[in-house]
């Protein structure tokens, strides 16, 4: 008999029967082809043929004794072909066993009770602030509740794509498992495996990434366990689709966050979504008693950008000095254009005056070293040189409000304007 090897793209558009299929699980199919990755195509291969199995398209019949390799195979019930799927084998990777996501069970045994709070999950409010510190506490606290009913473990921690670099996380683990979002990562036993004592007395993990519909990566799934070697396969799976819900949640929240939050020219927040977190961050800094600041960025002569090269000169000018800002802060820092030429820039607590003052005048060098090409209204490109003034009010010294604080931020702006500019100035109550 001869064989033909073929990929999963190929045998979902030629071979197997997917009009026998749900029109839920033909649109899933269909998603998975459209989005073009690899391990979302061969996952919905192999839930379609198991979906097949079930209405008896397909029926399975017994691997060779012989095969080296995870191999299952399948008779079309209208075929003499045999499709036979490899499927990759768990394997040992520094410290951990890597699992393709594509290879547990589809159909993980569950009752009401465990799913009951995962479906509250994905049903969670956060529209008022997608991503605020609020927002995200009640969020993990329903992924606690949800977890330990799901999986019997509330030692969980989603970490969003933006907070990666600063979570306690293994760096080379963290990058492959966002990089590879097709595979699981499971310690069994950290002590055996080399790795350092969990601070929370874990004694294993389950890392792996967590995707939008589109297969982008919005951050990690973090599940610890108090004991070793505590999951099957089965528990896997249900870890997986506790992964799959949260990024439901994180992408619902980032398309609400550009409708509502963002702003449309330079792509950071905006004065709304500024507003909120000003109050926000100002409430845990007065609650922890901790320091925190804030600063306003005003592009220098910015009215001769536009006048002199026009108007979409004067908006390329904003959008790059938007993005420089944003890069030269840390991820739970927030940066909004608050109007015009304005950015405010809230650096939160603990941050202490002489980080302040840091991180205030490496924006201002980033901006400065900026080389920038603007078309003007000649429609030549031109090498225009940007400078910021920043304005600094740190609290709680220069108010006990956000308005109180933007108005000290103000007073040192103006300042900071003052000839030659380009300059950075506190506030001195």
């Amino acid at each position: 008999m001869s064989q033909q090897v073929i990929g999963f793209r190929e045998l979902l558009e030629r071979v197997l029967p997917l009009d026998r299929l749900p029109s839920s699980d033909r649109s899933r199919v269909q998603q998975a082809l459209r989005i073009g990755l690899l391990h979302e195509v061969e996952a919905a291969a192999l839930m379609a043929m198991e979906r097949l199995e079930d209405q008896g398209a397909l029926r399975r019949i017994p691997s060779p004794a012989s095969a080296e390799v995870n191999v299952v195979r399948y008779l079309p019930a209208d075929s003499r072909d045999v499709i036979t799927i490899e499927r990759p084998a768990p394997r040992d990777e520094e410290g951990t066993v890597v699992i393709s996501r594509a290879t547990l069970p589809g159909r993980a045994p569950a009752d009401l009770s465990q799913v009951r709070r995962l479906l509250r999950l994905e049903g969670i409010g956060i529209l008022s602030d997608p991503r605020g510190s609020e927002a995200l506490a009640a969020l993990h606290a329903q992924l606690g509740q949800a977890s330990q009913e799901l999986i019997g473990t509330s030692l969980v921690q989603l970490i969003p794509l933006a907070a990666v670099d600063s979570a306690e996380l293994d760096e080379s683990l963290a990058k492959r498992a966002l990089s590879r979002p097709g595979d699981l990562f499971y310690c069994q036993d950290l002590a055996a495996a080399g790795w350092p004592p969990a601070r929370d007395g874990a004694q294993a993990f389950v890392l792996l990434a967590v995707t939008s519909s589109q297969g982008e990566a919005l951050g990690l799934l973090e599940v610890r366990h108090p004991t070793s070697m505590p999951y099957r396969a089965e528990d896997l799976a249900r870890i997986g689709l506790l992964a799959d819900s949260c990024g439901s949640v994180l992408e619902r929240a980032a398309r609400l966050e550009k409708l509502v939050f963002v702003d449309g020219t330079t792509g950071v927040y905006n004065r709304a979504f500024f507003e909120l977190q000003a109050a926000n961050e100002m409430a845990r800094a007065r609650r922890d008693r901790e320091s925190m600041a804030l600063c306003i960025a005003d592009i220098d002569d910015f009215k001769s950008f536009n006048t002199g090269y026009g108007y979409e000169a004067g908006n390329a000018v904003l959008a790059s000095v938007a993005q420089t800002l944003r890069r030269g802060v840390r991820p739970f820092d927030t940066v909004a254009r608050w109007g015009g030429e304005e950015f405010a820039v809230l650096l939160t607590a603990p941050v202490e005056a002489q980080d302040v003052l840091s991180i205030s005048e490496r924006l201002r060098m980033a901006v400065q070293r900026m080389r920038l090409s603007v078309e003007g209204l000649d429609r030549r490109d031109h090498e225009v040189s940007v400078t910021v003034s920043i304005g600094v009010a740190m609290f709680p010294e220069c108010g006990d409000s956000p308005q109180e604080m933007w108005r000290c931020a103000n007073q040192a702006l103006l300042l900071a304007k003052q000839p030659p500019k380009n300059n950075v100035v506190f506030h001195r109550p």
